[in-house]
């Protein structure tokens, strides 16, 4: 008999099915990663499959899609048994199969829960029964709900013991000038974890290190954009210096050029981003997201797909 075996093999493309989203950072994903192909299904059923398997993620709180893509869920979908009975006028087909879902961790190679359902389906032919298995998923199964909590509760147990490692590289990769891979890392903390203070302590310094780097380059844009008389691209590129950097000063010199040459609406939107700059809860708001936005720009700039490789014995 042979023995399906399915292995998780990142390569260097796109994972276009899964969303990247600022409101995705923090919280703990688990990216639903389908196969390409399973023998004896249509494309419908995967998608069918993807749904329940998503339905099943979400109805615990959580996202099933991520910006980085680090924990993952997949199916193993077996047809164990199919047999056909004589009833009447058409012949019934009957098949017996399992569904067992992984939680995983791409980085590391190690799964960290498991769970397996049988389902049985029938039809007219091997298709239909298939099809009909997979409306047997019970999405709100409390086995499923365990299974998803115990996974949950391992990443947690990760992040804690690897808290400080994280902090540390961050801060290594600071010293290189790498800001926005240590941004990226330091985002993939889930909220619930310990340590998220510190680390979004270490976030903001090292956010406050990569705008000092960059406001010189952003002066240089913003007096390019001023001598062809683009007050409002100048003022948003100056609206992205932060009060904390060197050119902060220089940057409100060159704003007193803009402001006065541009519509009223542009005007608003600079005197409402004035105001954040006085407030110290709103600019610290503003950095988060800022640091946010870095951390999603990163991974999508190093994209990776997961793919199944089937090894069969």
């Amino acid at each position: 008999m042979k023995k399906l075996i399915i292995l998780l093999v990142i390569i260097g493309s796109t994972l276009s099915s899964n969303a990247q989203s600022t409101n995705e950072v923090g919280k703990i994903v688990l990216s639903v990663v389908m196969p390409n192909n399973v023998e004896g299904m249509n494309d419908s059923q995967l998608s069918k499959l993807e749904t329940e398997i998503t339905k099943i993620v979400t109805s615990t709180g959580l996202s099933a899609s991520g910006y980085n893509n680090n924990f993952v869920i997949y199916p193993k979908f077996a047809i164990n048994e199919t047999s056909v009975v004589e009833s009447g006028l058409q012949d019934i087909t009957i098949i017996d199969c399992d569904l067992t879902l992984f939680i995983k961790q791409v980085d590391n190679n190690v799964i960290f829960s498991t769970i397996s359902k049988s389902l049985k389906g029938n039809g007219k032919n091997k298709l239909i029964a298939i099809t009909s298995a997979l409306t047997k998923i019970n999405t709100s199964d409390k086995d499923y709900q365990l299974f998803i909590e115990k996974g949950k509760t391992k990443i947690l147990q990760y992040y804690e013991s690897k808290c400080q490692d994280i902090i540390k590289k961050s801060e290594s990769l600071v010293k290189i000038q790498n800001y926005e891979q240590a941004l990226g890392l330091l985002m993939t903390v889930p909220e619930e974890v310990s340590c998220y203070n510190k680390v979004q302590e270490k976030s903001i310094e090292a956010y406050k290190a990569y705008q000092k780097q960059r406001c010189i380059i952003q002066i240089q844009e913003a007096k390019t954009q001023l001598a062809v008389n683009n007050y409002s691209s100048a003022l948003n590129t100056l609206s992205q210096i932060d009060p904390s950097t060197p050119c902060f000063k220089e940057s409100q010199t060159l704003v007193n050029n803009a402001a006065s040459k541009v519509d009223a609406e542009d005007k608003k939107l600079w005197d409402f981003k004035m105001k954040t700059y006085t407030n110290s809860v709103a600019l610290e708001k503003e950095r988060i997201n800022a640091v946010k936005d870095i951390a999603v720009s990163y991974y999508k700039s190093i994209p990776k797909s997961i793919n199944y490789t089937y090894l069969v014995r």
